[in-house]
């Protein structure tokens, strides 16, 4: 995987680190690289890359495709509020 160091991905790393503090969570926890060489980004016809994300405590990772009309964040956003990167045994009231 080729790492990315674009000012784009790092406009989404600031991105979703300001989620975490939002969210009374610690971005250390959190692991988020992209791929803009992924084969499966190319197979899927999708123009920007894999944004993958890892909660590190718990080994939780998903990927989401990034470029122009991508809906990688609100997948993100949606995701976190569903529990999907909460710490094991807990979850939000709502999921």
């Amino acid at each position: 995987m080729q790492k990315s160091t674009s000012p784009a991905f790092e406009e989404r790393v600031r991105a979703f680190h300001g989620v975490l503090r939002s969210l009374g969570q610690d971005a250390t926890d959190f692991e988020i690289t992209e791929d803009q060489s992924s084969d499966l980004a190319s197979f899927f016809g999708w123009g920007g890359g894999i944004l993958t994300v890892r909660r590190r405590s718990t080994g939780e990772a998903h990927s989401y495709a990034t470029g122009v009309g991508s809906a990688w964040f609100g997948a993100l956003l949606m995701d976190m509020a569903r529990g999907r990167f909460a710490p094991r045994g807990r979850l939000p009231a709502h999921a």
